[in-house]
């Protein structure tokens, strides 16, 4: 599912130094939106076009405002205010209201409200996103789109995820440009993106007797052709498969992929790796569908036990070699090019297998231009 989210950026309450270092910060960064007074109307003049002007309105502007609009031209705007007769003499004109939630009285009014207006910035006066989920379960089925003001990153993210859907945008009101950014970045990690899935020829399998691997259990439920980029080296990987499918002796663990030895690259965002031996609770970790979908899900735990292992190389069309070190037994399974599940211990030399191949050169897991030679 793509959870793809606007981030708005609030400037009402900026001065000019701050205007000049954050709003560009957040127009340069993909905040879709920035939010003004009639008063600091002037910062419409350093958006670019593609950004949308939030106008916040007050009594007694209406007038002003749409002199304002007369010679902006043709910019997405959407007009904000605290009272509904102020946007219903604004006209034809895109409009949302703005609301604050401090008890049962002021968010039953919101809901309400979900089904007359398009757009409904709330402020909510609790930590608890309780209120929010209300609200969403009623503006699903009235079409309203949701944004929650928030004051930092985190609270943002957050919002962005409650009742799966999470709210459809966020005003970000802050002064500091780390949130600006941070926000930004745990934003991304909502939409889902493709990373250029290969089909691999198996080249070697070689048994190499002991060694430490590793399980990955995760906090989310994976998919049946679903895994994680392990591999080797930093010319990249082979897909090993979740624990999704049929095990003789035991309940099926769908939350786990069943990694590799713990020297193993797993590929991250933004095509950084980590060692399989640096994870740990809490940690964020990629997984890869047959198709090249990625999303990201938090580690729940690592354990690493002593288990024979199985060295599996491949190639991809334009020879390059990747190979994953994994457990050598029949239930460890790699993903076929028609997102089946195959048995490590069935693999042989010509099978065909899913993988991902890159330039080489790596740095404590970030790409870098160097001469290395990985075997």
């Amino acid at each position: 599912m793509n959870n793809k989210k606007e981030l708005w950026f609030d400037a009402r309450n900026l001065n000019e130094e701050e205007v000049t270092v954050l709003v560009p910060l957040a127009t340069n960064n993909g905040y879709s939106g920035v939010m003004v007074t009639l008063e600091c109307k002037k910062i419409i003049d350093i958006l670019p076009e593609s950004v949308k002007v939030l106008i916040f309105l007050s009594t007694g502007e209406v007038e002003e405002c749409k002199k304002l609009l007369s010679k902006i031209g043709k910019r997405d705007v959407i007009i904000f205010s605290k009272e509904k007769e102020i946007l219903k003499a604004m006209g034809n004109i895109k409009k949302g209201l703005y609301l604050s939630v401090d008890d049962k009285e002021s968010l039953d009014k919101t809901v309400e409200m979900t089904q007359y207006f398009k757009h409904v910035v709330i402020e909510f006066k609790s930590e608890t996103n309780i209120p929010l989920e209300l609200v969403l379960a009623f503006s699903q089925k009235n079409n309203c789109s949701i944004c929650k003001k928030v004051t930092d990153g985190n609270d943002g993210w957050i919002a962005s995820m409650v009742m799966e859907m999470g709210s459809h945008s966020v005003l970000l009101s802050s002064k500091n440009p780390e949130h600006v950014l941070s926000l930004k970045k745990q934003m991304d990690k909502l939409t889902q993106n493709k990373i250029n899935i290969k089909e691999l020829t198996i080249v070697e399998l070689k048994h190499i007797g002991m060694g430490d691997r590793i399980c990955i259990d995760t906090t989310s439920t994976l998919k049946e052709d679903e895994g994680l980029i392990l591999g080797s080296t930093s010319s990249g990987g082979i897909l090993v498969s979740s624990e999704t499918h049929f095990l003789p002796y035991m309940e099926l663990r769908p939350f786990r992929v069943n990694a590799g030895a713990l020297h193993l690259y797993a590929w991250n965002a933004e095509d950084k790796t980590d060692y399989l031996s640096e994870l740990k609770a809490g940690s964020e970790i990629m997984t890869v569908d047959s198709k090249g979908n990625t999303r990201f899900v938090s580690v729940g735990r690592i354990k690493m036990e002593r288990r024979p292992l199985l060295l599996v190389k491949a190639k991809d069309e334009n020879n390059i070699e990747v190979n994953v070190i994994i457990q050598d037994d029949w239930h460890v399974r790699i993903i076929g090019v028609k997102g089946n599940p195959m048995n490590c211990t069935e693999l042989k030399p010509g099978d065909k297998v899913l993988g991902y191949t890159c330039e080489s050169g790596r740095h404590v897991g970030i790409k870098i231009d160097e001469n290395i030679i990985e075997k």
